[in-house]
């Protein structure tokens, strides 16, 4: 079976592995899908059925580059030609075109997603760490009763953009008190903002600024049409998640990585 290796995705092939993905989410529901943003592309295809027909695309693997020889990776088969070896071929040949590089595998918690932990499993890939989904809708901000900081207090929210990177500070007395970047999204319901890497220096932590930092951002942007809030956090951060969880997030999904 020929394997072919394409960056970026012409029109047809995105089109291809759109309506392949789709076919595996109707048959086996999971909360994963491919962004269709990745790198670089493995298609595996089959000959078609009838000679006057284009050949079928059986299963592809998307890399997505994290880092110097760390890919991120999607895989998807099509459901009647699963546990043919198909998913092992391709990732046989992303190995051999990146011998030097490691792959890791998402993979969220709950029954659907079994069969993808037993394939992963086959092939020898090992746990590497978990990580929590998380969210918070706007109403549930507005709602909520935000408590107040005293007036005299020097404490000051800075949201600025520069060079297509939004990023918000929290600063007391001049000095940073925390920060992080933010990534908003346009949806049919309103923006959608994923905070990342929302940071409060070593020696201010555990003294309730990161909470004071989301208790004022977050009513902040609502001034932007958000409508919720998302951020992803490492199961074993035990104290940014008690402070997210302070802030309003509930963790939405869990998601496994795998090393192989």
């Amino acid at each position: 079976m020929p394997i072919i290796i394409q960056s970026p995705l012409s029109p047809q092939r995105l089109k291809q592995v759109q309506d392949l993905t789709a076919q595996c989410l109707t048959a086996f529901p999971a909360p994963l899908s491919c962004p269709e943003d990745g790198d670089i592309y493995f298609l595996a295809e089959e000959a078609a059925p009838k000679t006057n027909q284009e050949p079928v695309l059986a299963a592809f693997l998307a890399l997505y580059i994290l880092e110097d020889k760390l890919f991120e990776c999607s895989a998807f088969t099509r459901p009647d030609r699963r546990q043919k070896g198909l998913f092992s071929a391709l990732l046989e040949a992303a190995e051999a075109a990146y011998p030097d590089h490691q792959f890791s595998f998402p993979v969220p918690e709950g029954e659907a997603c079994l069969p993808a932990l037993s394939a992963l499993d086959s092939l020898g890939a090992e746990f590497w760490y978990r990580e929590h989904l998380m969210a918070l809708d706007a109403e549930h901000i507005l709602s909520s009763a935000f408590p107040s900081f005293p007036a005299a207090a020097p404490f000051s929210l800075q949201i600025a953009e520069k060079d297509g990177i939004k990023t918000a500070k929290a600063f007391y007395n001049q000095i940073l008190t925390a920060s992080c970047s933010l990534d908003i999204a346009q949806s049919s319901e309103g923006n959608i903002c994923c905070l990342h890497q929302v940071l409060v220096p070593e020696e201010l932590r555990g003294k309730g600024w990161g909470t004071r930092f989301l208790l004022s951002l977050l009513p902040a942007l609502t001034e932007q049409r958000i409508c919720r809030f998302l951020l992803q956090v490492s199961g074993e951060n035990l104290p940014a998640i008690a402070l997210y969880k302070k802030a309003g997030f509930q963790i939405t999904e869990t998601l496994s990585y795998y090393l192989y």
